[in-house]
């Protein structure tokens, strides 16, 4: 992504460091070694709600009908595509990341589809409707596109309470109360915060174009920017193929305004002129800007320093605090259904891999099994973190680990 100015390396000769690794050394004042890397792998995970899955799914026998007019994936719609594949018994959909039924999305969907479980498929084609269970393996064609990723620049979201003590709204699981906070964006690891992206668009488009990245630990590439972006708040397309991609780095996040999906994205980062100074970018230098859910309007300025700086990537337990009670608010509450019944703890209901990190469980249980060094915005509370850290560095470290072992040709 630039113009290099160092010698030519093959893969296993160059030096790769994550991202972490390199804002230490930053912060260490050891900021002359930069010049002794190659590549840094950079990475972001959170909502990104622009996501769609394509499918080319097999449904039932030819001459079966003619054309299917709707289509659901365990009761999920997805949207049937221009071409009929007449009498064929196959259908082409999209289904987007953020459609639902109930407390279930299309982020969960692909997660499930990833986790090569059995997903019901219904078929509707004048006035019959057709059944069948797949797995992804049935599939022959599974393809996820994100339309706009990786934002370089978020902001944070609060009730100020001038409309509305609570709201309901896709920035939380609960509605989000007056004088709380939740944000999203993994500022300096964010591989758009690491890389010079040209004033004309056209020219850093072209660059962009057909680069390389981890799309949820499936290869993919860059397709060009995003739907929404600008000079400003600049993004990218991507695009890998759903049955590469591991379930751990994707899933449904559900809120007070519906089923989000998140996902993870990792992307390697020339150490080049062009790009040294943008490297060497701390949270500190990140602003995020505080604003009201209602209107959008600022009502104050801080920085990613403020809402990362010594927080805790993961809630902490207390297990005998719990109660066992017949209905877990925090599991009820949890976002990506990762509270589940621990067998060898008496089946008391605790995080699993799936944990996300947002820190709604903190508020969800009253008896204080669960607590999360969160932080503030300009002296306002998190209470719902909307980015993940903890899944973007795993991502970034598996990329390094790629790029070492010759396994990701850049």
């Amino acid at each position: 992504m630039g113009s290099s100015d160092k010698p030519t390396k093959s893969n296993s000769e160059k030096v790769v460091i994550t991202v972490d690794k390199l804002k230490q050394m930053i912060r260490n004042n050891e900021e002359d070694k930069i010049d002794e890397i190659d590549i840094i792998t950079t990475a972001t995970c959170g909502i990104m709600s622009g996501t769609m899955g394509i499918f080319h799914i097999p449904v039932a026998e030819p001459k079966s009908f003619r054309k299917a007019e709707k289509v659901y994936l365990n009761g999920v719609e997805g949207y049937v595509g221009p071409c009929p594949n007449e009498f064929l018994g196959t259908v082409d959909i999209t289904v987007y990341g953020t459609n639902y039924t109930g407390n279930y999305g299309g982020g969960f969907l692909f997660k499930d589809l990833i986790s090569k479980k059995e997903v019901a498929v219904e078929a509707i084609s004048n006035g019959k409707t057709y059944n069948k269970t797949i797995t992804i393996d049935d599939i022959p064609t599974a393809k996820m596109i994100g339309t706009r990723t990786a934002f370089k620049n978020y902001v944070a979201l609060t009730n100020t309470g001038e409309k509305e003590e609570s709201i309901k709204t896709i920035f939380h699981r609960r509605r989000l109360k007056k004088g709380e906070a939740s944000f999203s964006g993994c500022g300096e690891i964010n591989p758009l915060q690491n890389m010079k992206l040209s004033s004309n668009i056209k020219e850093a488009e072209k660059e962009l174009l057909g680069k390389k990245i981890l799309y949820n630990g499936a290869e993919g590439i860059i397709l060009g920017y995003g739907t929404r972006h600008s000079a400003e708040r600049p993004n990218i397309m991507i695009s890998a193929d759903i049955k590469e991609m591991d379930a751990h780095y994707v899933g449904g996040f559900v809120t007070s305004g519906g089923v989000e999906i998140y996902t993870t994205i990792a992307i390697p980062i020339e150490v080049n002129k062009e790009n040294k100074e943008y490297l060497k970018t701390l949270d500190d230098d990140i602003p995020l800007t505080l604003t009201d859910v209602l209107g959008r309007i600022p009502v104050g300025m801080g920085t990613y320093s403020e809402v990362w700086k010594d927080c805790e990537l993961r809630p902490k337990v207390n297990v005998e605090r719990c109660r066992m009670c017949d209905v877990c608010i925090a599991q009820r509450l949890c976002p990506t259904n990762a509270i589940k019944p621990i067998k060898h703890l008496g089946n008391r209901r605790l995080p699993n891999e799936d944990c996300f990190g947002c820190g709604v469980c903190v508020e969800g249980c009253p008896y204080g099994i669960f607590s999360m060094k969160r932080n503030s915005i300009c002296g306002t509370p998190i209470t719902c973190r909307q980015s993940d850290r903890d899944r973007a560095l795993k991502l970034a470290r598996d990329l390094k680990r790629r790029i070492e072992k010759g396994e990701f040709e850049l």
